[in-house]
């Protein structure tokens, strides 16, 4: 019985070791985003993007993106991301181009690069406590 015991408390503890080594990447994030086609409509916001996990998907995460105008949380709309765990981050691809954000603790910078391999969008962005 001890054996046993012993056998399942390494196990939980290897799975707890495990899942605090992953970003804790739900919940609210808050920054700037940045416009790299000064020509463009694109303007620079500040921004809040929830996180939340897909439950149907393990490793990716369905994101409402907002920003602030004239005080104002203006919603732009949602996408998944899924974490690309060797690289330390999230990865969207879709119509308007890639999303990559690279993951450092309570800190996310990433870059949205158009179909045509430009980049058009930097984000800097701090999660909330």
């Amino acid at each position: 019985m001890g054996f046993i015991r012993s056998v399942l408390v390494i196990a939980a503890a290897s799975q707890l070791m495990f899942a605090q080594g992953k970003p804790a990447i739900a919940g609210i994030w808050r920054g700037q985003s940045s416009c790299e086609q000064k020509e463009s409509a694109c303007r620079e916001e500040t921004v809040v993007y929830r996180f939340s996990s897909l439950q149907d998907k393990p490793g990716s995460f369905l994101v409402s993106a907002d920003k602030i105008v004239d005080g104002k949380v203006v919603n732009m709309g949602a996408l998944e991301f899924r974490y690309v765990e060797d690289q330390h981050a999230l990865v969207c691809e879709y119509a308007q181009g890639v999303w990559r954000l690279s993951v450092d603790g309570h800190k996310i910078e990433g870059t949205l690069t158009r179909p045509d391999g430009s980049l058009f969008r930097r984000v800097a962005l701090h999660k909330e406590q």
